[in-house]
C-alpha cells in the first residue's frame, strides 16, 4: 500500500488563521486511510515544486508512494536564496527558496529585447510539468497533477502542441479548470477578501479529484 507524497503552493497547505485545517492531499490521504508527506509552500512556484519532488523521491527511494502535484502559478518565478529564508520548513533539505512575480516586474522584462511574456510563462509551465511526469514515470512512482492556480497549455503555437501532446492527460485532473478558478465560481472561498479555499472548498474539489484517480485506477503504475 503506497503513502501519499503531495507538493504545490498554499492551496495544498492548512489555513488555521481562516479556520481552515484541511486541504486537498490531506484529505485525498485520509479518504485511502494513508500517511501523507506533504513539502507544499506558500507563495512558490513551479520550479521549486518540481526541483523539491525529485529532491525528495531520491532521498526516500524505500518509500512506496502516490504522489498528488497541484501546480502552482507560471507567473511566480522561484529562486535559491543565500539568507537561510524559512530554513527547516522541509526536513532533509538545505536549500531555500524566495520567488518573484512576472507580473511584478513587467518595467524590467520590457528592457529585454523581444521578451515573449505570456509565451514564456507557457513554455515554462509545459517544461516543469512535461519534465516532472517524465520524472515519475522513468522512475514508476504513480501520480496525479492539476492545476492549484491557472495555467495554460498553450495557444496553437506547434512548439506548444508538441509538448502538450506529449503530457500524460490521464494523470492529469481538470486540465481547463483550476482549483482556484473552481472555487471562485462557487464562492468556496474563506473570504472576498482571500480567494484561498476554505474547507468546503477543499472537500468538493478533493472529492472529484479522488473519483478521477479511482476511474483512472492511478495508484498503479
Amino acid at each position: 500500500m503506497s503513502k501519499i507524497f503531495s507538493n504545490g503552493c498554499s492551496f495544498l497547505t492548512p489555513r488555521p488563521k481562516d479556520g481552515v485545517n484541511t486541504f486537498v492531499s490531506k484529505i485525498i490521504a485520509e479518504n485511502y486511510n494513508e500517511e501523507l508527506f506533504n513539502i507544499a509552500m506558500g507563495g512558490r512556484g513551479n520550479t521549486r515544486i518540481s526541483f523539491s519532488t525529485k529532491v525528495w523521491c531520491e532521498q526516500n527511494k524505500d518509500k512506496d508512494v502516490f504522489a498528488v502535484i497541484g501546480w502552482s502559478s507560471a507567473v511566480r518565478n522561484d529562486y535559491i536564496t543565500d539568507d537561510g529564508w524559512k530554513k527547516g520548513r522541509i526536513p532533509g533539505t538545505e536549500l531555500t527558496w524566495r520567488t518573484w512575480k512576472t507580473l511584478d516586474n513587467v518595467s524590467f522584462i520590457r528592457k529585454n529585447k523581444g521578451w515573449d511574456i505570456e509565451n514564456n510563462l507557457t513554455m515554462n509551465f509545459l517544461d516543469n510539468v512535461f519534465d516532472l511526469q517524465n520524472y515519475f514515470e522513468r522512475k514508476r512512482i504513480p501520480y496525479v497533477m492539476y492545476n492549484s492556480l491557472p495555467n495554460y497549455f498553450g495557444n496553437g503555437t506547434e512548439d506548444f502542441n508538441v509538448i502538450r501532446n506529449a503530457i500524460n492527460m490521464d494523470r492529469f485532473f481538470s486540465p481547463t479548470v483550476s482549483h482556484f478558478e473552481f472555487i471562485t465560481d462557487k464562492n468556496l472561498i474563506v473570504s472576498p477578501n482571500d480567494p484561498h479555499p476554505s474547507a468546503e472548498g477543499h472537500e468538493q474539489w478533493a472529492k472529484q479529484l479522488k473519483e478521477f484517480i479511482d476511474a483512472k485506477d492511478l495508484r498503479t503504475i
